[in-house]
């Protein structure tokens, strides 16, 4: 009889409804959990969570980072300046051209690349280039870099190779060739910037 009334009534789809409203309820209960169990998680491990919020961060003291400094190349060996020398000699009567590079033309920061290349030192082509890639120093020795500036144009424009005595080989200008000149006096003292140290490779 209670069964032919609860169909009667429709309590048979009262009582599935219910139960589906509270399965669903359940479920959202359970999601609702987890994410505060896992926001709660976060914010107790600095914003890690799982394997990494278990491992405690250890902090290592450093000093500051070191920058690079320019030229902290080791200097060359002390007879390099002789091979400089002496390979700079064998250009010793090569016409100057401006911008040439070869032993039919060379100008003077053409001249300088092309000895130290020789030599296993790859400097920058332009002579404003080779003085910021060196380092300078005011003890010139045979096979450092002497530079001027204002000849043909403003700023360091000008590079010779030290070949002690106060003198260097350079290409000097158009309708001279590769040639010894003094570093200290006349035109070239004139225009006298500093020497200049190359370091190994």
């Amino acid at each position: 009889m209670v069964a032919r009334f609860v169909l009667a009534v429709g309590l048979d789809a009262l009582l599935s409804w219910a139960i589906r409203l509270l399965v669903g309820l359940v479920v959202a209960a359970l999601v609702v959990a987890l994410i505060v169990v896992q926001t709660v998680a976060g914010v107790l491990s600095g914003g890690r969570t799982g394997d990494a919020a278990a491992a405690p961060t250890t902090v290592v003291a450093r000093g500051p980072t070191a920058l690079p400094v320019p030229n902290a190349r080791p200097p060359l060996p002390s007879d390099s300046g002789v091979s400089i020398v002496g390979l700079a000699q064998s250009w010793l009567g090569v016409p100057y051209a401006f911008g040439g590079c070869s032993r039919a033309g060379v100008d003077c920061s053409c001249l300088v690349q092309n000895v130290y290349a020789a030599v296993g030192i790859h400097l920058p082509r332009i002579a404003v280039d080779q003085f910021n890639a060196t380092a300078p120093t005011d003890d010139p020795q045979p096979g450092d870099l002497v530079f001027f500036a204002n000849t043909y144009e403003p700023g360091v424009s000008h590079v010779g190779i030290y070949v002690g005595h106060g003198l260097q080989i350079n290409a000097p200008t158009t309708g001279a060739v590769v040639s010894v000149a003094s570093v200290f006096t006349g035109y070239w003292g004139a225009h006298y910037v500093g020497a200049h140290r190359v370091r190994a490779s």
